[in-house]
Formats: structure tokens, sequence, C-alpha cells
């Protein structure tokens, strides 16, 4: 996976089945802003979520846990030690790990 442009196509890679996961708000909320970035071409990092989310920062780190235990992002570091970045998992993927 190409971690400086995830999502060259320009298409989302948001899958309808997120909202039956039975989320918290904020976790949907963050999954379909990471799929958004993805789908513009922006790198879904931290500074990119922090600037778009408009929660309190702990909401932000809350959901991204949630996603991340259900395995419905990955986290990855960001190039050269710089900040993380978050990628959509496949639907099919969910639930594993």
């Amino acid at each position: 996976m190409n971690l400086e442009n995830p999502r060259p196509c320009g298409c989302s890679p948001m899958d309808t089945q997120i909202f039956n996961q039975e989320l918290s708000v904020m976790a949907t909320s963050a999954y379909i802003m990471i799929a958004a970035l993805m789908g513009d071409g922006v790198k879904p990092e931290m500074s990119a979520l922090r600037a778009r989310w408009n929660a309190e920062p702990e909401a932000l780190d809350e959901a991204l846990d949630e996603l991340k235990s259900r395995n419905i992002v990955e986290r990855h570091p960001g190039p050269k030690d710089g900040e993380p970045i978050y990628i959509v998992n496949p639907a099919s993927m969910w639930g594993q790990g």
C-alpha cells in the first residue's frame, strides 16, 4: 500500500456496511472522515484528522481506538517516523484481528 497517496483513484473507500457495525456515533464519524480523505487523495494522518474533527480531541482518540479494535482501520507509522496514518480496511477484514 502506498501511504503517501493511499487511494489515488479519486473514489472513496467508504463501505456502507459501516452503518451495520453498531459503532458509536463518534467512531462512525471518524470512519467517514478517513474514507473521505482517502477518496480525496489526502493522506489521512493525525494533523488532517484533527483539522477536520469538531469534537473534543479525546473523542477522536477514542473513536480511532474503537475502529482499530474492530480492524476497521489500521494505524501505520508515518513516513520517516512522522505522524501516524490511518487507512480503512476492506469490510471483509472487519472484526478480524
